[in-house]
């Protein structure tokens, strides 16, 4: 499968993955872990899509939302068939995004290894000097 096709192929799984998750599961450990479609890698073939679903930090049981999108992964495969318009729906897979977990705690390290510097506050209405 050519890159550019599998790339809009898993666009699309990722908008209508998000759409099923908000307005069709049922599952209350999904509902109220209010998780996001981050990402999702389609494999070459097309049979297998990786999804990377982020959820918040403030939910205790990760794991626990993890092992329920196992276990509604059939009736997500279903969902996804009944409005792709594909020959084959891939096979999910879902795994926990941590990108934006490690992109905050990044900053909060930098933040404490060098704290902001407080910014002078500039007259609209005078001309930036150049002091250089």
């Amino acid at each position: 499968m050519h890159p550019r096709m599998r790339a809009r192929i898993a666009a699309e799984i990722q908008r209508t993955l998000a759409d099923i998750l908000e307005h069709d599961v049922k599952d209350p450990t999904i509902r109220e872990a209010f998780p996001t479609v981050a990402e999702v890698v389609l494999s070459t073939d097309g049979s297998h899509a990786k999804v990377y679903v982020y959820v918040p930090d403030d939910v205790e049981d990760r794991e626990g939302v993890l092992a329920a999108f196992d276990r509604d992964r059939g009736f997500l495969r279903s969902a996804l068939a009944a409005r792709l318009e594909m020959r084959r729906v891939p096979e999910l897979a879902f795994y926990l995004d941590l990108t934006l977990d490690r992109a905050l705690h990044l900053e909060r390290v930098f933040d404490e290894e060098f704290p902001p510097e407080e910014e002078e506050e500039l007259d609209p209405e005078e001309p930036p000097t150049d002091e250089a």
